[in-house]
């Protein structure tokens, strides 16, 4: 899922009248990509003592071969990497034993270009791509990348109240839901793709906008601060990794 817009004083005073059911964020909204900024995430592949690989964003790590096998992620799935050609890879997610995205992966000098194909709960299939240009390292894959274009699908999502101070947050694409309050615990997400011991919390940050933290194992990874357009009709989600300067901006049209 990526220093964000902050209300007026007036705004902050009101808050707390507010139903969660009267909030301008609530609704189903859409991705508009021709709005969004997503570029700018970085990524390592690096070598161990071991012999093996390591791969490093703002949010996870996990160490790795590209030996077919699978190997444990931080969210308690599964990855496979297959080394098709000196500079291709299969990359394979999956969680329970079923196989969620495949990712095929291509270096070509200084540039790496990502096809995913991602498994919705309904079996179908939703494709984007990324293209990366490398910072620094090499040969092949070895190396830091950043992310310069990004072709993803419009996704979806819907916020729905939760009581009478809280939310429903749900990835309409994925099934992926979390049930939570304005109270900055810790909640699960749910649904079969949920990745598993990673939780979000919320806090209101004024009349038309919260903030929302991810983190996995209790600890915090991503904030993202959601905002209405005063006519109500544009979400903005600031997004940016804990851990680095990695601002992104996900801009969503309401349906």
């Amino acid at each position: 899922m990526q220093s964000f817009f902050r209300t007026g004083l007036v705004a902050m005073a009101t808050v707390a009248f507010l139903a969660a059911a009267d909030a301008p964020y609530m609704g189903k909204w859409k991705l508009n990509l021709a709005k969004s900024r997503l570029t700018g995430e970085t990524l390592s592949i690096e070598k161990t003592p071991s012999g093996s690989l390591k791969y490093v964003t703002a949010e996870v790590s996990y160490d790795f071969k590209t030996d077919g096998k699978e190997y444990p992620t931080p969210r308690g799935a599964t990855v496979t990497w297959k080394e098709e050609g000196p500079n291709t890879w299969t990359v394979t997610n999956r969680r329970n034993g079923q196989v969620t995205a495949t990712f095929h992966l291509v270096v070509k000098e200084n540039t790496l270009v990502v096809i995913a194909e991602r498994k919705t709960p309904d079996a179908g299939i939703i494709k984007d791509s990324s293209k990366f240009t490398r910072e620094s390292g090499g040969p092949g894959i070895v190396g830091k990348w950043k992310s310069t274009e990004v072709k993803a699908a419009a996704a979806s999502m819907e916020l729905a109240p939760n009581g009478s101070d809280g939310l429903t947050l749900k990835d309409l694409d994925f099934g992926v839901d979390c049930a939570a309050k304005f109270d900055g615990k810790d909640y699960p997400l749910t649904g079969p793709q949920a990745p598993s011991k990673t939780t979000l919390s919320f806090k209101k940050t004024g009349a038309n906008s919260f903030e929302m933290t991810e983190k996995i194992e209790g600890k915090p990874v991503y904030v993202d601060a959601f905002s209405v357009s005063p006519d109500g009709k544009t979400l903005t989600d600031d997004g940016n990794p804990v851990s680095v300067k990695e601002p992104t901006k996900a801009v969503y049209d309401r349906e």
